[in-house]
This record gives C-alpha cells, sequence and structure tokens, in this order.
C-alpha cells in the first residue's frame, strides 16, 4: 500500500464520521515523520482525528460575545501566552492566580478546541467549562481562516502569538 493512500479498513472504530472519510479521501495524503497519516485540509494537514474535531468545531461551535481565543502556531510560545492571559483575567478579577497553576497547567486551564474539547465530542457542553469564569478562555492553532466561520458576526477576540524562527 502507498503511504498517501487510505487503508481499506480506514475508518473502523475510530471517531471518523462517514462524511468525514469521504472528504478526506477526496483530500491530498500525506505521512508526516512520524509515520501518522495526514491530509490537507483549507491549506493545513491534519492527523485524520484532527480534521474531525476541526470540522466538529467549525460545525457547532457557538461563541459568546465576551469569549477570548489564545491562537498560535505550535511551538510558538502558546503555554507563554496561556499563562499570562489566565494570569491577567483572574488579576483583574482580584485574583487567585498564584493558586492557578499550582492546581493546572497553562493548557489544563486553557483547553484547545481542535485538540482537546472537540476531539472528545462533537458538541462538548462549553457551560461547564470553568463556570465561574467570564469570559471564557480557549486556545487553538487553527489558522484564521479555519477559525472564520464560527466567529463571524461576533465581538469574541482572538490574541495570536507568532515567533520569528
Amino acid at each position: 500500500m502507498n503511504q498517501t493512500e487510505l487503508p481499506r479498513n480506514f475508518g473502523d472504530n475510530d471517531g471518523i464520521r462517514t462524511e468525514t472519510k469521504s472528504l478526506i479521501s477526496s483530500l491530498p495524503l500525506d505521512v508526516d515523520f512520524q509515520g501518522e497519516k495526514l491530509c490537507k485540509y483549507q491549506g493545513c494537514w491534519y492527523q485524520y482525528k484532527t480534521l474531525q474535531a476541526v470540522l466538529d468545531f467549525q460545525r457547532n461551535f457557538k461563541p459568546l460575545d465576551t469569549d477570548k481565543i489564545v491562537a498560535s502556531y505550535p511551538n510558538s510560545g502558546t503555554t507563554w501566552l496561556k499563562a499570562l492571559t489566565v494570569a491577567l483575567l483572574e488579576r483583574s478579577k482580584g485574583g487567585r492566580q498564584s493558586q492557578l497553576f499550582t492546581s493546572d497547567s497553562p493548557h489544563g486551564l486553557v483547553p484547545f478546541f481542535e485538540l482537546n474539547l472537540y476531539l472528545r465530542s462533537s458538541a462538548p457542553d462549553l457551560t461547564k467549562l470553568s463556570p465561574s469564569s467570564s469570559p471564557r478562555l480557549f486556545s487553538t492553532h487553527m489558522p484564521l481562516h479555519t477559525l472564520r466561520e464560527p466567529l463571524k458576526d461576533t465581538p469574541c477576540k482572538i490574541m495570536y502569538v507568532c515567533r520569528n524562527v
């Protein structure tokens, strides 16, 4: 079998829905350095399960006006930006920021859309996400053009960090 072909038993019990399998079969395919199969969707390479999460996010995410989204390319300061954002938001509330980071990491406090929330469920219950927190704080490695559809016509804020490599 060619590394960029779909296996015959593609998608058996892997949580990828039929319509996504059909989409994947029409996309450019490749394999990363670890042997993970990838597909190119909207100009970005995704593992199959991550693509399912991205599609679920695009279909199901309903932003609140007060939502804040930390967006970044992987390994470009994501953890630092999450920690800084949580500390600033908690400080403005009269803060318990020193206790927050002893109970969880920045990645635990600020979940990824496509790597946590929508990877586990096609429609996660975001009301349980830190009930006392307003604004809600999320993160993503999805590019801006992938975020546009669910976020159009909303004043929620996106904070983007990048680095000059």
